[in-house]
């Protein structure tokens, strides 16, 4: 067989080809002409590919032939798709509806008398479709009057920009507690052992009153009681006497004890001071920024460790401490 003679332009195309093209057999082919360009033969690239002696010459025959063109990966008739494109929608319109496990899924499908299939094949079709499988997750737009929430949406919005301009101060206030078992979440661990969390141990907790300043800085207290609407007032009002230039501004919810007519009265005590309770409608806790931090500091910034007394306060004392430092939230 003649050499295969290839010149310096064709060559370091080969090269880019072999090393940058998307598609494996495309390079493969690309890498295989260089090197009988390079003067082995024929067996010796089919040894170095692991491959047929025809296919080798089936390669260099449509460089020959056809160039670059004749390297590219062609269509492949393969295996007919086991759905039409009808039962594909089908399929995807029923998982967006009813959700579910693959399983369960192809179990419902099956009661319709459709196409018999495997779990991995209704896999497969949902991911093309653009369909993952992942939690689930409790919603509350179904309760909340959805006018209210976009009026609370757009006052929070202009509260941000009057606080970004100094002409308030705009605080997420809520409370928190920590008990010794960290919220049972993922993890990484061997393959022979998987961690536990104990259960019925719910009789201590460390709860934190806190509030997040628009500029991210935090002010919180600790205790280890329930939190009650005592509690709360107490915290407001060492937030209305703090010095402050700007009128201060609280986002809460309604929970009882951030009500009541204990509070109706402290309210008209703490407007003097330049304080201001601002609620949000039910339902809305997104609107609340606080919750962001206090999911991090239970699902992320936690040890998965059962940990009481002292070692419980610590570590709620050094996440709340480290906040700004340590851990971070990006609002954005």
């Amino acid at each position: 067989m003649k050499r295969l003679e290839l010149s310096e332009e064709e060559n370091r195309t080969l090269l880019e080809m072999g090393i940058y093209h998307p598609h494996a057999r495309t390079r493969r082919r690309a890498q295989g002409v260089r090197l009988l360009g390079q003067g082995m033969t024929l067996q010796q690239v089919a040894d170095e590919f692991d491959v047929h002696l025809n296919s080798v010459e089936h390669w260099r025959q449509c460089w020959v032939r056809l160039g670059l063109v004749g390297l590219y990966e062609g269509r492949h008739s393969g295996r007919p798709p086991s759905l039409s494109r009808q039962r594909q929608h089908e399929l995807g319109q029923l998982a967006r509806e009813e959700g579910g496990s693959s399983g369960s899924l192809l179990r419902r499908w099956l009661e319709r008398g459709r196409e018999r299939l495997s779990r991995c094949t209704v896999r497969r079709y949902l991911r093309r479709m653009g369909l993952h499988y992942k939690r689930c997750r409790l919603s509350l737009k179904g309760q909340r009057d959805e006018a209210a929430f976009e009026r609370a949406y757009g006052a929070l919005a202009s509260l941000r920009a009057m606080a970004r301009a100094g002409q308030c101060e705009l605080l997420y206030f809520d409370e928190a507690g920590f008990g010794p078992n960290p919220p049972l979440q993922y993890g990484w661990m061997s393959t022979r052992h998987t961690r536990a969390a104990r259960s019925g141990t719910h009789e201590q907790r460390v709860n934190v009153l806190g509030a997040l300043r628009h500029d991210r800085s935090l002010i919180w207290r600790m205790h280890d009681k329930r939190t009650t609407r005592e509690d709360v007032m107490a915290f407001l009002d060492e937030l209305a006497n703090q010095a402050h230039s700007a009128p201060r501004i609280v986002v809460l919810d309604n929970a009882a004890i951030h009500k009541g007519e204990p509070m109706r009265e402290k309210r008209q005590q703490w407007e003097q001071q330049g304080l201001y309770l601002y609620y949000l409608p039910p339902y809305s806790p997104e609107l609340n920024r606080i919750e962001i931090l206090w999911k991090q500091a239970k699902y992320v910034w936690r040890r998965f460790r059962y940990l009481t007394g002292d070692s419980l306060r610590d570590e709620v004392r050094s996440i709340m401490e480290n906040y700004g430092k340590a851990f971070t939230v990006n609002f954005a």
